[in-house]
Order: structure tokens, then C-alpha cells, then sequence
């Protein structure tokens, strides 16, 4: 059983995909948009992070001990912050360093003051630095994101907020947080060596913190339990808890930043190939085809990542183009933006609680990812789409069932998101 861990291992290493679906923004916005207790709110002034941590560390030491108590409670794989870092505040020169510490986040992340602009419209201020944004910088920021400057003091829209937040865990807030990532900070944070996902790679570091394997055989974790140690959900426990500290004392700027910072995890685990690691294969096609990996013959593992991987890029990059087209010509009516306010499926879903991402939103991610891994093929979606062109090799009636199944799934994606917002709100 541990060599066939062992070759699971390096499966899930090389068929987690690094992204979900490319820049949150784009739905995200037009999911709140609809969300009456978001879209019609006073804009806010923007609080400087500093400023916040200052006026209330006291208030926030309490709440941090708290949510740690509750993860270490909750979350059998959890694993539990060492006491060092446990946040006691600070002055102006140390207390940002000690907070980020506490969350146990990359302190090198930017956290810059920016919102971001929909394709096909001018943004209001002037473009931000992608080193202000992101630690990759212009490598990461200037290809899919639209982004501009705001600052201290300035009047901004909290749908605004909310919706730019929701892309910024991807900018460097889970990046080399292992032991075996080479970073000094990492060291301290307790999070033992990465479990999975590539430590190497551009984004591998952050695939357990935006990856949800909740549903996969039981003989399967049985053989691969580092599957387990994943992080989505203790990462949506910690933003949601700030988010509604921070709005409700009198800091909305930031409640409506922490709360798009965990709307990020709730994005991630919509997207099917974050939440089943293999679509299409079942737990026996697994355990043999890594079976026979470990006695030299790989070939049958190596088709799998291959596959599994370039159809997570290929869907990804196709919606990622439909829904930029759509906003540069206006087409609100495209049937994924249309999907995503859609709001008849809401109250279906319950309110979101602590079972929530387990029990409803992944098991559904789970559910389509067979079906939408079948469509990517039967469509030839590999051969047939180029940076949004339409190629010959593509299958018409396959595009239009696929595009059916997404329309579908993103208006569960505009449910999922407004019901996790609406608890970020509630009193």
C-alpha cells in the first residue's frame, strides 16, 4: 500500500491544475450584482490595513485564538497553529508582519490598494503596478486582469471590493507556506511538508490551499491520506470570521476585502477538476494504472496527467475567453452571465454553514466532472479553441451541450457565491 501512495503522489502532483477558473472577477461581479444587500450598500472609504490592525488588535487577538480553537476542533487534518504565532498585535513597524504571521499567509504578499475594471471599459484611475497586486508581478497580473489604483480615504463601491478581493489569494497569500517550499516564514508555520501539488512549479505550493478532495473513494484515501490535508475550508473559516469582525466594528473596507478573500476558495471549489482528482477515472483505473507505474511501466499515468490536465487548462482558458468577449461586446445576455444572476436556485442550497462546501458545493462539482470532462473531448475542445477562435476541429453540437452544462453550473456558481456572501453579511 505505500508504493502505491507513493505513486499517487506523484499522480496528484502532476494532475493538480494550478488555477481554477482564470480571474474570479469576471463572474463574481455579476453574481453580486444581483445580491440586493451588496449592490445597494453605501460605498465605503478605503482603510489602510495598518490602520485597522492598530484601532482594533485587542478585539482581534480574541478572534484569532477563537478561530483556531474552532479549526483545530472541526478539521480532522487540521494542523494546528504553533503557538508562537499566535497574534498579540504590535506597533506601527511590526504589527502588519504579526498579523499576516497569525493567518499564517505569505508575508511578502503586496496587498496593494487596487479594484479591478470588466473588459471593454476604461477603468476610472491609473493602472496599478502588478508589483503593488501580486509577488509574481507583471508575470502574473498584466495578461487577464484589469486593474487601478485607489487610495487612502477614497469612496468605493463594496461590490467592487468584494468582487477584486475575490481573485487575490491567487497573488501570493498561499505560496510557499511547506516546509519544503525554501522559505524562511514557512519554517514556522506548521503546516509540515506540502502534500500535494508540484513545490517546484510557478503555483504548485498553493494547490492544497485551493483544492478540495472531500469525495473520492475510500479506498483511495485509504492508500493516499495526504489527499486529505487539504486547507479551502480553513482558509474560507478565517476570512469569513474577520470579514464579520471587521463590519461589525465599524471597518468596512476591510469586512468587504476579508470577505472577497474567501469567496476565492468558494470560487476554486466550483471549478470540477478542484474538487475530484481524476474525472473519468474510477478508484480501480487509479490504484492499477499507478500500480503499474511503480513496475517501470508509466505510460498509462502519464496519459492520465496529460489528459486531465489539458483539459483543466482548455476549459478554464475557454471560459475565461466567452465571458471576456461577452463583456467587450456587451452581451450581457451570454448564457453564462445570464446563468450567474440567476437567483431562482438560492434558497435550494440552504444557508451557508460549516457543512456547506462539504456537504452541497463540491458534491456538485464532483457530480458535473464527469460529464464536463466527456464534453471537452466529444467537442475536440483541445483541437477547436485558440485564445477564443473558433477552429474547424471543433463539434458544433458538443460545443453548443457544453455550453449548456456550464450555463447550468454557473448558476449554482452565482448561488454559491451569493449564499456565502449573504452569510459574510448576516448580523
Amino acid at each position: 500500500m505505500r508504493g502505491v501512495a507513493k505513486s499517487l503522489s506523484i499522480l496528484a502532483i502532476a494532475a493538480s491544475p494550478l488555477f481554477s477558473w482564470s480571474n474570479h472577477f469576471l463572474y463574481n461581479r455579476e453574481a453580486l450584482s444581483v445580491l440586493p444587500e451588496l449592490a445597494n450598500a453605501q460605498p465605503v472609504r478605503v482603510e489602510l490595513l495598518e490602520d485597522f490592525l492598530l484601532k482594533e488588535q485587542e478585539g482581534l487577538s480574541a478572534l484569532l485564538d477563537k478561530v483556531e480553537a474552532e479549526a483545530k476542533e472541526s478539521y480532522a487534518k487540521y494542523a494546528p497553529q504553533p503557538p508562537h504565532l499566535a497574534f498579540r498585535g504590535g506597533d506601527a513597524s511590526n504589527i502588519r508582519q504579526n498579523f499576516l504571521r497569525a493567518l499564517r499567509i505569505n508575508p511578502n504578499t503586496p496587498l496593494g490598494y487596487y479594484l479591478q475594471q470588466l473588459p471593454g471599459k476604461k477603468p476610472p484611475g491609473k493602472i496599478i503596478d502588478p508589483n503593488k497586486v501580486s509577488i509574481f508581478g507583471e508575470k502574473d497580473i498584466v495578461p487577464r486582469y484589469i486593474m487601478y489604483e485607489i487610495k487612502k480615504g477614497d469612496l468605493v463601491h463594496p461590490l467592487d471590493v468584494v468582487a477584486t478581493a475575490g481573485d487575490e489569494p491567487d497573488f501570493g497569500i498561499d505560496i510557499n507556506l511547506f516546509i519544503d517550499n525554501d522559505a524562511e516564514f514557512s519554517k514556522d508555520y506548521g503546516f509540515g511538508k506540502q502534500s500535494f501539488g508540484d513545490p517546484k512549479l510557478y503555483y504548485g505550493s498553493q494547490a492544497p490551499f485551493h483544492i478540495g478532495y472531500y469525495h473520492e473513494a475510500g479506498i483511495i484515501f485509504l492508500a493516499a491520506g495526504f489527499l486529505k490535508r487539504t486547507y479551502p475550508r480553513y482558509r474560507v473559516h478565517q476570512f469569513l470570521n474577520l470579514a464579520r469582525y471587521a463590519l461589525k466594528t465599524g471597518h468596512p473596507y476591510w469586512g468587504y476585502r476579508f470577505l472577497g478573500w474567501g469567496l476565492h476558495y468558494i470560487g476554486d471549489l466550483t471549478q470540477p477538476y478542484h474538487a475530484r482528482v481524476l474525472p473519468n477515472y474510477g478508484a480501480l483505473s487509479m490504484l492499477w494504472i499507478n500500480t503499474k507505474a511503480i513496475f517501470g511501466f508509466p505510460k498509462a499515468k502519464n496519459e492520465a496527467i496529460d489528459r486531465i490536465s489539458s483539459r483543466h487548462t482548455t476549459i478554464e482558458n475557454y471560459v475565461f475567453q466567452e465571458l471576456v468577449t461577452a463583456y467587450k461586446s456587451q452581451n450581457t445576455a451570454h448564457p453564462i452571465l445570464a446563468a450567474v444572476r440567476d437567483t431562482s436556485t438560492d434558497a435550494q442550497w440552504g444557508e451557508f454553514d460549516g457543512e456547506y462546501i462539504v456537504e452541497k458545493l463540491t458534491k456538485e462539482s464532483v457530480g458535473i466532472s464527469d460529464e464536463l470532462d466527456t464534453l471537452i473531448d466529444k467537442a475536440n475542445l483541445l483541437k477547436g479553441f485558440s485564445e477564443s477562435n473558433e477552429l474547424p476541429e471543433r463539434d458544433p453540437q458538443a460545443i453548443a451541450e457544453l455550453n449548456l452544462l456550464l450555463a447550468r453550473h454557473f448558476r449554482s456558481v452565482g448561488a454559491h457565491t451569493r449564499n456565502y456572501v449573504r452569510a459574510g453579511l448576516r448580523p
